[in-house]
């Protein structure tokens, strides 16, 4: 049997990859092969950009109604964060500028994958991969059990509720409930042909539960819940949905916002909010720049806002400047608000809305598609109050398969 290789193909084998890219560098031991996988997402975005450029000179793009509105709010954004930048130097224009890829490298993943495969899938694209999933889910699931109740063969988390969070390989378990997650989007996806992939979502659901991260509890219940509603029983109605998603997710989430928001004076990210909110009002109508709060890149390359801040003289809540730890990036609002003002957090929640807006539409004619692309963006809006979200690297993946299913659902390729 002869083995051949499409080049449309490397697509499935990019998602693949970059479920697991966020964590190669950890477990790598030579700095400069690790330093390179580090930033591999970068240049693939890079690539990926100059070939969709060029396809567009020639004319060979079609961007949809609400990709033009999307790519109009982005460039507003990305122009204000590096005029701001530009403005008040808060950090060196190197930096800011990678911090203003990094920003915009979700909607990078997903645009370019959407448009270079335009016209090129069927719906059976992803039935090759399906059973790599499957077989992930069974490792995942196996591993997880393992180092919850036996002796861990990987390092372990914080200890939650009875036992310890697993991270299995990953370097903290909050990437192992992402790339789990990730797995289950597409397992989701193919569910319509192969109904047996209930069970592997369901094992890789109690994964993400032994990560014991709250984040993730609340963006399987949307998961689940849009699935019994929309495909289970058949609903129409969105009213009835929101409501239960709104109930649930607050429920499940009302102890983590206690304890990053509500009960600490000085919880970091209630500090990192407060001080966005007030950098956006005294510097309005722009903010202050890319790369100068919240961002890692404000964090890895200390942002002379922080010192201006204080925070390199705070203590206890993670912010000295010796610790520079995650803490003074693990946000995402603040980042936008501080950064880009109040038009940049516009034109951002603009952006999202447009494509929130297609997506919804999408249920009267296919409703997989639906369920998939509104889970991605509720992960993210879901992760958005305790952590980087859309600008994880960790969130490449999921956009990706978002631009190769949404070329499915309008382009798909006549067979």
């Amino acid at each position: 049997m002869k083995l051949t290789l499409r080049k449309i193909d490397i697509f499935k084998y990019l998602f693949l990859y970059l479920i697991f890219q966020p964590t190669l560098p950890s477990l790598i031991k030579n700095e400069i092969i690790s330093t390179f996988f580090n930033y591999t997402d970068e240049m693939i975005g890079v690539a990926l950009v100059i070939i969709v450029l060029f396809k567009a000179l020639k004319s060979e793009i079609t961007l949809l109604k609400f990709e033009r509105y999307m790519l109009i709010f982005m460039f507003i954004f990305e122009v204000i964060g590096i005029i701001s930048g530009l403005i008040y130097k808060y950090q060196d224009t190197q930096y800011m500028l990678v911090d203003a890829y990094t920003c915009a490298k979700f909607f990078v993943f997903y645009l370019c994958a959407r448009l270079l495969t335009q016209n090129k899938l069927t719906h059976e694209y992803f039935f090759s991969i399906n059973g790599i999933c499957k077989a992930l889910a069974v490792i995942f699931f196996a591993l997880s059990l393992h180092d919850a109740f036996l002796s861990p063969w990987f390092n372990i988390g914080d200890y939650r509720y009875f036992t310890y969070s697993v991270a299995l390989f990953f370097e903290h378990p909050e990437f192992l409930a992402r790339a789990s997650m990730t797995i289950i989007f597409l397992l989701a996806y193919n569910y319509k042909y192969y109904k047996r992939n209930i069970y592997y979502i369901l094992m890789l659901t109690v994964v993400m539960f032994l990560t014991f991260r709250t984040k993730a509890i609340v963006s399987i219940f949307v998961l689940f819940a849009v699935y019994l509603y929309f495909i289970k029983f058949r609903f129409k109605s969105l009213a009835p949905i929101g409501v239960i998603t709104i109930a649930g997710a607050t429920y499940f989430g009302y102890d983590s916002l206690s304890k990053y928001y509500i009960a600490l004076d000085k919880a970091a990210r209630r500090v990192l909010t407060n001080d966005s909110i007030t950098i956006a009002n005294q510097l309005f109508p722009i903010g202050s720049g890319f790369g100068s709060f919240g961002s890692s890149m404000a964090a890895q390359y200390y942002s002379r806002l922080y010192y201006k801040l204080g925070y390199n003289q705070m203590d206890g809540i993670g912010l000295g400047e010796g610790k520079k730890g995650i803490y003074l990036s693990d946000t995402f609002w603040p980042i936008i608000i501080a950064q880009t003002g109040w038009i940049g957090l516009i034109s951002f929640s603009l952006a999202l809305l447009s494509m929130l807006s297609y997506i919804i539409k999408s249920r009267k004619n296919d409703v997989y598609y639906f369920w998939v692309a509104i889970s991605i963006i509720a992960q993210d809006l879901i992760s958005s109050f305790a952590a980087p979200a859309f600008f994880y690297p960790s969130a490449m993946a999921p956009f990706l398969f978002l631009g190769l299913i949404t070329s499915i659902h309008e382009f798909p390729k006549k067979q």
